[in-house]
């Protein structure tokens, strides 16, 4: 409860510092708070769907590789080299769309001017307010890395909304262990502020596809550019490959010279043949024209007969010719063959015809029938004829198989060779498709793994701004002022030495305090000075009523360590209530009534031994001694021992030094315990006169409810009771 008291004491004591000093600086921060620019914030989220994602080829997803994932993320969006091109493109949307007196969604009229005015003329000469695309180029190719560049100084000097500096206030993180990136930004301009973040993230978005992805398409076009050379060398082989069987006339070379090859067997066949038949019908005829001598001479003459046969072995021939080049099936549904059969038949039939008119021969010289042998010598001549015919056909037919197998042997080699090359270019095709198929799969598990970054939450353009914090920076300055007031002012208590009121003096002193008394520095309360003094001194009078003697005079003595703390004003007062109560008061003062520097007074055992009363004076109740200032002059301590009560006045406002401590505890020790000591307070704040006066005048309702709350009297009232 001590405790509570003494808080509440102390806030009471610092109440008006408390009071205005809180309600000054809190005035101030609320006059210089009005000119804080505003500030409006534009968040934004990413998702990368890097946690939950999945591979073609069903392989566990590497977390470590997840969480540098996010880093690079992090650290592409905060890097100087993205910082730089957002700068660049807001300059741009700034140069383009800017109005001098119309604030819009890119920038407010008041900073597109303050630009402006800091913009030379050559950069104003690269904007094209119709394309904001050619105003970016010209400023890209403007923008160089030299200290008198523009842009390059605007970039890296605190310049605000533009400058790395600005940037650096982008915050980029990790919501938690989810797939989401949250972006947030703060700036005086809510179009810069939203624009800012949207090309952020468009940034963010080419930088992260370009780093991740750039190897993976550098392989898949070099790929794509194999194939399309392979697929264009194996086009070219086929089509050399086509031109060349055009040119030589190959349909299909294996089955061509498997055709080749039997048509040559079956040919030499029937040669084999047709030559047995040949020589049999020539050694016939050679035997029967032996026999018929000359006879046969006379019918081999006969015109008609060597026409005949010579259109038999015309027919034979052509029928021969196309019958090995026809199959059987073909052979027996020709017309033509059909047609030139039949007059083979007809022109056999002739010679036959021709024979019988040759009647005059009836017998040969061997007595054989020439008849019969006409006949046979006949059939023998057409079978020579037929068979000369076919073999001559044969041979012919033979000789363009050795002609053919003379083209189509090298032409196999060609083939080969150029089928060899055609499967060599496949194969290539096919390994190049394969690796770009390899390349895309790569890809496609890198975009599953790391996924395309997709914006979740677009950014926004704020309307209202964030109050410029300056509620927070009242209400700090508030609180904070309340917080330096009272620790100040609690520092000063524990370590300062004044004496001021009564706690501190006795902790100082080591004694008792007895009372404490206004003085005269209390300039508000002025009118009511004396009224307070005369309740103050009379408290101190009814506190030292209960030493005074009825049988004798009491001696009171009046102690100070300094001059001028007030103790002949003090012993007035006390005078003057005594008197009141019917007391006489004889008040003794050094120097006046007696002197400090006498030899009597230094070495005085009691009283009387410096100061006698005049014989007409009257016997007095009360006598007050004024002793000189203990640190200027000596003190009979055996008149002190032997007085009735010791007040050592103070001045309320004075240092307590420790030469003062240690010339009081040598007092003290030399006194003991034979006379009352006690500390009197002059010049104390009114507070610590209340302390043991109670309310002082004027009694106001506002001083009393805050002297009992100071009291922590939380709940009493003021009410007579009957």
């Amino acid at each position: 409860m001590d405790i509570a008291k003494f808080i509440s004491q102390f806030l009471y004591r610092i109440r008006y510092w408390l009071l205005w000093g809180t309600f000054i600086v809190t005035a101030l921060v609320i006059y210089f708070t009005q000119f804080l620019p505003f500030s409006y914030t534009v968040e934004s989220s990413l998702y990368a769907g890097v946690t939950n994602a999945t591979t073609i080829d069903g392989s566990n997803v590497n977390y470590v590789a997840i969480n540098s994932t996010f880093d690079n993320l992090i650290s592409i969006a905060q890097s100087r080299g993205t910082h730089k091109k957002v700068s660049l493109r807001l300059l741009a949307n700034a140069y383009t769309y800017g109005e001098e007196w119309k604030d819009n969604r890119y920038i407010q009229a008041k900073h597109y001017r303050q630009l402006i005015q800091i913009t030379p003329k050559e950069i104003l000469a690269l904007i094209d307010r119709n394309d904001i695309n050619k105003t970016l180029a010209n400023l890209t190719t403007y923008q160089k890395e030299e200290a008198n560049n523009f842009l390059y100084s605007i970039f890296n000097r605190p310049v605000a909304f533009y400058s790395a500096k600005a940037l650096e206030a982008i915050l980029v993180k990790r919501a938690g262990n989810s797939d989401i990136l949250d972006i947030s930004y703060t700036s005086a301009d809510p179009g810069i502020t939203q624009q800012t973040v949207e090309i952020l993230i468009d940034e963010l978005l080419k930088t992260y596809e370009i780093l991740r992805f750039k190897a993976t398409n550098d392989v898949i076009a070099y790929f794509e550019e194999q194939v399309r050379l392979a697929k264009k060398k194996l086009s070219e082989e086929e089509d050399d490959l086509m031109r060349y069987c055009v040119q030589e006339r190959i349909i299909n070379y294996g089955e061509e010279t498997e055709s080749l090859a039997a048509t040559r067997y079956q040919v030499d066949d029937r040669l084999e043949k047709a030559m047995r038949e040949y020589e049999g019908a020539v050694a016939l005829r050679n035997m029967l024209d032996e026999r018929m001598d000359i006879r046969a001479q006379i019918i081999r003459n006969n015109t008609n007969l060597l026409q005949e046969l010579d259109k038999v072995s015309k027919l034979n021939q052509n029928i021969m010719e196309q019958e090995i080049f026809i199959s059987d099936d073909a052979r027996e549904s020709s017309t033509d063959i059909k047609k030139k059969k039949e007059a083979l038949r007809q022109a056999e039939n002739k010679i036959s015809h021709i024979s019988d008119n040759l009647n005059e021969f009836s017998f040969s010289k061997e007595g054989v029938g020439i008849q019969e042998m006409v006949l046979e010598w006949l059939n023998a001549l057409v079978g020579e004829a037929r068979a000369g015919a076919e073999l001559k056909v044969l041979k012919a037919r033979q000789q363009e198989i050795f002609d053919q197998y003379s083209h189509m042997s090298p032409v196999g080699t060609q083939v080969t060779r150029k089928q060899r090359a055609i499967g060599i270019a496949e194969d290539n095709y096919r390994n190049q498709i394969r690796g770009l198929a390899e390349a895309n799969l790569r890809l496609k598990n890198i975009e599953m793994s790391t996924s395309n970054l997709q914006t979740v939450s677009p950014p926004e353009f704020p309307l209202t701004d964030n109050g410029r914090k300056r509620l927070i920076y009242i209400v700090m300055a508030f609180f904070g002022s309340i917080f330096f007031i009272i620790t100040y002012f609690l520092l000063i208590e524990l370590l300062d030495r004044t004496l001021r009121d009564a706690v501190r003096s006795q902790r100082l002193t080591g004694l008792p305090v007895i009372a404490a008394f206004n003085g005269v520095s209390n300039l508000k309360f002025r009118g009511f000075l004396k009224a307070c003094n005369r309740m103050a001194a009379a408290y101190c009078c009814r506190q030292l009523n209960s030493h005074i003697r009825p049988d004798r005079p009491t001696v009171i003595n009046l102690l100070s360590m300094e001059k001028g703390e007030g103790k002949s004003y003090l012993a007035k007062y006390f005078a003057d209530y005594w008197e009141t109560e019917g007391l006489r008061v004889r008040r003794v003062e050094a120097d006046l009534d007696f002197e400090s520097t006498d030899k009597q007074y230094v070495q005085a055992q009691q009283l009387s031994d410096f100061w006698n009363r005049n014989d007409a004076e009257q016997e007095p109740d009360i006598i007050l001694v004024e002793y000189p200032a203990i640190n200027s002059a000596s003190i009979p301590l055996p008149v002190l021992r032997k007085g009735d009560a010791n007040l050592l006045v103070a001045n309320a406002c004075r240092l307590w030094r420790t030469s003062d401590g240690n010339t009081l505890a040598s007092i003290k020790e030399v006194m003991g315990d034979t006379a009352p000591f006690y500390l009197y307070l002059n010049n104390a704040d009114r507070e610590v006169v209340e302390s043991f006066t109670g309310e002082l005048p004027p009694q106001t309702p506002v001083h009393s409810f805050i002297s009992r709350l100071a009291q922590l009297g939380l709940t009493s009232k003021k009410a007579a009771v009957r």
